[in-house]
């Protein structure tokens, strides 16, 4: 009986060393920086040049900063006539207020704690936010493009649209059947539909961002006249375009992440002057998907993580799991999309140098959660526990597009693993319907 034990408990140690090992491994050559693309000296000159800026929905409001890693601390109050609340204290430049009224006016303090940044602020509410809708595969796949010269494949990958009326899509290849440490360009597609006829595909451009390094999952949105594109891995890189066809890389623009395992980074406008950044990460032993803010797309800050995993998740990869976040704004409401891949304990990783996945249907497993406000999609234990979990899609990787009216999503992916497609990106109408709510039951 004594023997059996020590043998489990030897047995159950092994497991516990090797899951840390592969995990520390993994992280070795991964740098972080809290501070992100904001050098220290700039911060008195960031702060003056944006003070807090707000944004506010329904029923919250949403101020953010650059924040001073100096000052630690800040504490934010509501002022209400000549009274004063206290609501909480960030380390971060954002904090998140809930509850309040719709079409309200509210006033705010920020202060640094024991520094000299002090900012009021005044905001406004709008209409009530609507209830959940729940989006759905509306139509069967169609192929969209599939490369030749500059690759055998499409993973990630990105949706624009050009001056010209021409779609561009961008994305992760290589020759082969996939293979993550040779994905150094992305190919390139044009066409004049997004949602071409059967029979008809996106023609083959040259490929775009072959800049001497990995290059994986770009994001691409236009702002200020020019098109950025936004790509990882482990850091976040970053391109311009004048025209959407010629890229250059932005060198001295890169920065490192918060958090571990970056990648498949996506930026959203969320008011004017105000931006969003979501990321793959993994935060600990869990998987995350991290939020980034920035004023001027040149300065980017960590503020936290929009959506949070934990005990009773179904997965929690050493490279983490949430991954292809893509977020999309409807009637009012916050929409985030996960591909929901990797599974948990060391040997996955080591399958996946292999080109063993074991559970080939989850690597289309995409979870897509609902929100009121941009910043915040809460905790994911699992899909047996109560969260902001909506919808589950059977597609590896989607972008979602808006078109005339009608929502769109893709599927794409590694051939070798791939079960919705053989290398192509293939695109389907996205719908939505109201969400189903239980009866209370009748005692």
């Amino acid at each position: 009986m004594k023997k059996s034990a020590v043998i489990a408990g030897i047995g159950i140690l092994l497991l516990l060393i090797l899951e840390v090992g592969v995990r520390v491994v993994i992280d070795l050559p991964a740098e972080t920086d809290f501070y992100s693309s904001v050098k220290r000296a700039e911060i008195p000159e960031l702060q003056r040049r944006f003070g807090v800026m707000m944004n506010a929905g329904g029923t919250w409001v949403h101020l953010g900063w650059i924040a001073d890693p100096e000052s630690g601390r800040y504490a934010v109050s509501r002022i209400d006539g000549g009274r004063e609340t206290a609501l909480g204290e960030t380390e971060y430049g954002s904090f998140l207020i809930r509850g309040l009224a719709p079409r309200t006016s509210y006033t705010f303090r920020v202060r640094a704690l024991g520094g000299r940044f002090l900012r009021i602020v005044n905001a406004v509410t709008v209409g009530p936010e609507g209830p959940a809708a729940v989006p759905f595969i509306a139509t069967p796949w169609r192929p969209l493009f599939m490369p030749s010269r500059a690759g055998d494949y499409i993973n990630d990958h990105t949706l624009y649209r050009t001056d010209d009326g021409v779609w561009h899509l961008v994305g992760i290849t290589s020759h082969g059947q996939g293979d993550y440490s040779k994905e150094v360009r992305f190919a390139h597609g044009t066409g004049r539909r997004l949602f071409p006829p059967a029979g008809e595909a996106m023609t083959e451009a040259d490929p775009v961002a072959d800049f001497g390094h990995l290059a994986w999952a770009p994001h691409v949105l236009r702002e200020k006249g020019k098109f950025h594109m936004w790509f990882s891995p482990h850091r976040c890189y970053v391109a311009t375009s004048d025209d959407g066809y010629r890229w250059r890389e932005e060198k001295g623009m890169e920065f490192l992440p918060a958090n571990p395992q970056f990648r498949d980074a996506m930026v959203l406008p969320v008011a004017p002057g105000q931006w969003l950044m979501y990321a793959t990460a993994r935060d600990g032993y869990y998987s995350t998907v991290d939020l980034y803010q920035s004023f001027d797309l040149a300065h980017w800050q960590y503020i936290g993580a929009a959506l949070r995993t934990g005990l009773g998740c179904e997965r929690a990869g050493a490279q983490a799991s949430t991954e292809s976040p893509f977020v999309m704004r409807r009637d009012g409401r916050y929409y985030l999309s996960v591909t929901y891949n990797n599974d948990s304990f060391f040997w996955n990783p080591l399958l996946l140098t292999l080109k063993v996945w074991l559970d080939r249907e989850s690597y289309n497993d995409t979870l897509v959660f609902s929100s009121a406000n941009p910043y915040d999609f809460g905790m994911y234990r699992g899909r047996s526990r109560p969260s902001s979990l909506v919808a589950t899609l059977r597609a590896h990787g989607p972008e979602y597009v808006r078109e005339g009216g009608r929502w769109y999503l893709t599927t794409a992916g590694w051939p070798w693993m791939a079960s919705l497609t053989r290398g192509e990106v293939a695109i389907a109408e996205l719908g939505w319907r109201e969400r189903e709510t239980k009866a209370p039951r009748r005692r």
